[in-house]
């Protein structure tokens, strides 16, 4: 199970409790996952899903809202195993209407593409509508997660431009700074930062996923710190490495041009000690010869000067 489909089944379990936000979330569920359905003279909807169980989900808030007039589902066989759900009876149009997704006047019935701003006029219906959304295209990657190969992204596609950017201002009243861009004839509504998702999951009350998404957080710092710790030590260690061979190859010269007698005894031994043991870090040199590390630098240094003026 991805990343997308754990945060869709959390929020098909909690109960929606107020008509206006059921209103608001079916609302933008068919603008993102329906399309307008015509047979027999009959207008309604079809909404499709890869899962039953959300199918079920929009059938009881349509049954919910319409009761009075009840709207009539009869699921259908999609492709890729998806499941298709047809609403089409004397109430279909009504429905549509009501949510603003048609207008009907005189001259018949026209599909309109704006938001109905009537929908979204408290915080919980704009809550509620960024909800219908995920849930009719929304989907969220994690690094690590089943298919993504780059970071955190979290998405909702509109098949029509003026719908798309119509929900950027309505995440945009939420406190989100959203991106658009046009994909395959289709138009991507994104965030891309582990906070806005985070802000935005836990808006819609996934809070699990925001909890999920806190210790993957927690774990990639944990990680990050690890190899930085691994990359320091390896540049340590290569730093010694270095200097090591340098003081290595000042011992040789010196031995080779004038010889380690002619040396004072203090640093005659620290030259034959570090030929001697010549993976001994510093500090075990040190220790070794019974003085300080600090004065082990000095002594090495010196022979080094000894042996850039032969």
């Amino acid at each position: 199970m991805n990343f997308s489909t754990e945060v869709k089944g959390e929020l098909i379990e909690k109960p929606i409790r107020h008509d206006e936000e059921k209103r608001a979330l079916l609302s933008a569920f068919i603008r993102t996952a329906g399309v307008i359905y015509s047979k027999s003279g009959k207008v309604g909807f079809e909404i499709t899903t890869d899962r039953k169980e959300l199918a079920e989900f929009i059938k009881n808030v349509a049954g919910d809202l319409y009761g009075s007039t009840p709207v009539e589902p009869t699921a259908k066989p999609s492709k890729n195993g998806r499941t298709a759900v047809v609403f089409l009876d004397e109430t279909s149009l009504f429905v549509l209407e009501d949510l603003g997704i048609v207008k009907i006047d005189e001259d018949g019935v026209a599909v309109n593409l704006n938001v109905d701003w009537s929908t979204v006029e408290s915080d919980q219906c704009r809550t509620a509508y960024i909800k219908g959304a995920f849930l009719g295209s929304g989907s969220v990657t994690i690094p690590g997660g089943s298919g993504s190969t780059t970071g955190y992204h979290l998405e909702f596609v509109f098949t029509n431009y003026q719908t798309a950017t119509d929900f950027c201002e309505i995440l945009s009243e939420a406190y989100f700074m959203p991106k658009l861009i046009e994909r395959k004839g289709d138009y991507v509504v994104y965030l891309k930062t582990m906070d806005e998702i985070s802000d935005l999951l836990a808006l819609i009350g996934a809070n699990k996923a925001v909890l999920k998404l806190s210790a993957l957080s927690v774990e990639r710092d944990m990680n990050n710190m690890e190899n930085r710790r691994l990359n320091c030590e390896m540049s340590n260690m290569t730093k010694q490495i270095d200097a090591s061979v340098k003081q290595i190859r000042a011992v040789s010269k010196i031995d080779a041009s004038i010889g380690l007698s002619s040396l004072p005894e203090s640093l005659r031994s620290v030259a034959e000690a570090r030929t001697k043991y010549k993976s001994d870090t510093l500090k075990e040199l040190a220790d070794k010869l019974k003085i300080t590390k600090s004065c082990l630098n000095h002594r090495l240094r010196k022979l080094v000067e000894i042996a850039n003026e032969l």
